[in-house]
């Protein structure tokens, strides 16, 4: 029992659907002058794909909201045909559709599915003839999302409120929702357009730039280092950024070879420099100071001798009325009462013994 009744099911909606797909593809939207034209009636009506509740048919992804202003076609039973600007919204295959140089989207193939969501094992809602253009809004993954006016969408009869033939309030509604439905179809359009001319633009812009960077490299071919100028260069530079877009590509490399361009050119005055022979100095030319010939002694000055009662006296070094040294010869090389009141230059290891005031210098040396 079961099986005949789902037997049942399935031929009713082929006998709905079979005819609903040969119309698709064949037959056109009414022209905008013999239009008739509606309000929906309800809050968020989505669109069937199909004027049939045998098994709910599928819906497209349009929501209309309440009271915005529709096409009216033919009716089928319960079920009226709405038309909106562009058609419903539903996918095309990216295997059977090519895209123009302009931007422009059309089929590629004899009946090619249309379908309203991206499911190859569902039938699709209309064939499509060779070359048919695609109002494409967005892609999704291998599928062009796209609307077709000649793609049919239905509404249930009491959702929508059908108007009087030539009403123009209606008329201007319509041509409002039209621009709104057109707007992201041209932007798209209109964002590849500017983005062909800017990769034009960006190739003619480096391609003067590769000028500049073609003579660089001659300059730095140049030896020696010396005779480089880039000066030129620089110039080039300055006139050419002003004339690059706001978003031209080829900002950065102007950049980079204006950054290369100063650093050879600090190279280059620095080799001048390095190269430059030297300038006879300006200041006076000072004659070395002899070398004190005193310096290889320890301390100068009159030895005195200063006696004492009961004992032996002492011998100390005097300069400018300064006592310096106490003085002692513990090897016996020098007769120290031989150079009394004479000055003499001393060598020899000194110590500070406790009870002294001054500190004694053995005398290993002297002159």
């Amino acid at each position: 029992m079961s099986g005949r009744f789902a037997a049942s099911v399935c031929s009713s909606f082929a006998a709905v659907l079979l005819p609903t797909l040969a119309l698709a593809q064949e037959s056109s939207p009414p022209t905008e002058a013999a239009m008739r034209y509606g309000k929906v009636k309800v809050a968020d009506a989505q669109p069937f794909c199909w004027p049939s509740a045998v098994v709910s048919p599928p819906k497209f992804e349009d929501v209309l909201q309440q009271d915005q202003v529709v096409g009216i076609g033919r009716t089928e039973g319960t079920f009226v045909q709405v038309l909106l600007p562009l058609g419903p919204v539903g996918y095309v295959s990216k295997r059977f559709a090519k895209v123009e140089d302009d931007g422009t989207v059309r089929t590629d193939g004899t009946k090619v599915a249309f379908r309203y969501r991206t499911v190859t094992t569902e039938a699709p809602v209309a064939y499509l003839e060779n070359g048919s253009e695609l109002f494409v809004v967005g892609d999704q993954d291998e599928w062009w999302r796209a609307r077709l006016p000649s793609v049919e969408a239905w509404l249930p009869q009491d959702q929508v409120a059908i108007g009087a033939p030539g009403d123009a309030e209606l008329a201007a509604a319509w041509a409002k929702s039209k621009r709104e439905y057109e707007e992201p179809v041209q932007q798209r359009l209109e964002e590849i357009r500017a983005g062909k001319q800017r990769a034009a633009q960006d190739k003619a812009d480096g391609e003067a730039l590769q000028l500049v960077e073609d003579a660089f490299q001659k300059e730095l071919a140049k030896r020696p280092v010396s005779d480089q100028n880039f000066e030129g260069l620089v110039q080039a530079l300055d006139k050419f950024e002003p004339t690059l877009a706001e978003n031209s590509g080829v900002k950065p490399l102007v950049a980079s070879l204006r950054k290369r361009i100063e650093m050879q050119k600090v190279i280059v005055e620095a080799t001048a420099i390095v190269e430059e022979p030297p300038k006879p100095s300006s200041e006076p030319v000072l004659e070395p100071q002899p070398k004190d010939e005193l310096e290889r002694f320890q301390s100068i000055g009159f030895l005195r001798y200063e006696s004492r009662l009961g004992g032996m006296g002492t011998y100390y070094l005097e300069k400018g009325g300064v006592r310096l040294h106490h003085i002692t010869c513990a090897t016996g090389r020098y007769d120290l009462a031989l150079f009394v009141n004479c000055e003499i230059g001393v060598q020899g290891p000194s110590r500070s013994p406790a009870a002294a005031s001054f500190r004694v210098m053995d005398v290993e040396r002297l002159e």
